[in-house]
């Protein structure tokens, strides 16, 4: 009878411990679902926050670019300068959250294309090189000839790792140089493993200090931050980047004498560079730029002036639309070459108009359909690939310099 009664208390027991794990894993499962529904809106929030401060950055920065053409006193040009600085490095901390944000939604996602490695090392070069000089640094860069030049990958992804490193370099160095200096480790299956490393003669870092390196939002003290500035995010992005590239990170340092920042890659090699050239423009392309009609859908006065003035510098003719349903009704009624078509803008937005013009041109049966450039602050993968689904054929995301502008049409045309 016992006997009995224990097997029941036992069976009892299993039953009671089976529900319980039934609950936590239920319990588990609600708390992916809240953690995965959080991270969506946070980075929903940030996507949204990074295209409210572009669109204005898009003016700023533009019409910097239109005024520097424009006949200056030396004091008037210093000034617009510094707007410039300023502008430039508010929209790398906008990129820098921006990229967090991919990083934490699982989004950002390299690219593969064909690059010379020293293109992108002179690019780095000619980017920080007045930095540099401003602070009487020498910045150089070192490559062995066995390293293969010509390779596949993401090189604007690389090339962000190198400024990352290489601005923290001339930041915390006062005097001496900083170098870039690229080893290759090993060379198999076409597949080249490199190590990066910015060497500065700075301040250095503690042993202790380096372990809050690589964590966003991370600096090593608060009078770092006052003295140097930076939101602490580029290591940590940094971090990140290499892994994709199957990579590791690290820093070798010591207090008073300097660092040296370090990053692996694995990236596949190629034979031959596939460099663009430049598009020469000749007098028959001038000739065709002034025939060009180009109807600009933007709603944010800024921008369009900052837009028209510099496609009316290049000889096209610029017509206007504030939303997506003026810009269907114009198209009705004129012929235009070109549609800039911003993305954001009430009443009617890009998407909705292109996808509208696309449609009545699969109605009409017409062939040669108007080109339509996606011109928008929002910059996340799947959004550039929303607005090619939706009938778009190029896509340039603000804020962008008038020659980005300028060669985009270029191409399309």
């Amino acid at each position: 009878m016992s006997t009995d009664k224990s097997k029941e208390e036992f069976l009892k027991e299993i039953s009671n411990l089976n529900k319980k794990i039934q609950q936590l894993e239920t319990d588990l499962s609600n708390t992916r679902e809240k953690a995965d529904i959080s991270n969506r809106l946070k980075s929903m929030f940030l996507a949204n926050i990074s295209h409210e401060i572009r669109t204005p950055m898009n003016g700023i920065i533009g019409m910097y670019n239109v005024l520097k053409q424009t006949e200056l006193t030396d004091v008037q040009r210093e000034y617009l300068n510094i707007i410039n600085l300023s502008g430039n490095n508010l929209l790398t901390i906008i990129d820098d959250i921006l990229d967090l944000a991919k990083i934490e939604s699982g989004q950002l996602e390299l690219e593969h294309n064909i690059f010379s490695l020293k293109n992108e090392l002179n690019h780095v070069i000619t980017l920080l090189k007045d930095k540099a000089k401003g602070k009487g640094i020498e910045l150089f860069y070192k490559t062995s000839p066995e390293i293969p030049d010509s390779l596949i990958g993401d090189q604007t992804r690389l090339k962000q790792i190198i400024i990352n490193l290489a601005n923290n370099a001339i930041k915390y160095t006062k005097e001496g140089s900083v170098s870039i200096e690229i080893e290759l480790l090993n060379l198999k299956n076409n597949i080249a493993e490199l190590k990066l490393s910015i060497i500065d003669t700075g301040i250095g870092i503690s042993h202790e200090d380096k372990e809050k390196l690589f964590k966003a939002f991370s600096q090593i003290d608060s009078s770092t931050t006052r003295k140097y500035g930076g939101t602490g995010l580029g290591l940590a992005i940094s971090k990140h980047l290499s892994s994709l590239m199957n990579g590791n990170i690290g820093v070798d340092s010591v207090v008073g004498k300097g660092s040296t920042f370090w990053f692996t890659a694995h990236l596949e090699v190629d034979s031959v560079i596939d460099t663009p050239s430049e598009t020469k423009l000749t007098k028959g392309h001038k000739e065709q730029k002034e025939r060009l009609s180009i109807l600009l859908v933007e709603d944010n006065l800024l921008n369009q002036k900052f837009a028209s003035a510099t496609l009316r510098k290049e000889g096209y003719n610029i017509d206007i639309a504030e939303n997506g349903k003026i810009a269907l009704e114009k198209y009705k009624n004129n012929n235009y070459d070109l549609i800039l078509m911003d993305i954001q803008m009430p009443v009617m937005d890009g998407i909705e108009a292109t996808k509208e013009i696309r449609a009545i041109e699969d109605k009409n049966n017409i062939k040669d359909k108007i080109k339509i450039i996606a011109i928008t602050a929002y910059v996340i993968e799947k959004d550039r690939k929303m607005c090619l689904t939706a009938g778009m054929d190029e896509y340039l995301a603000k804020p962008f310099k008038p020659k980005e502008l300028i060669d985009l049409i270029d191409y399309v045309m």
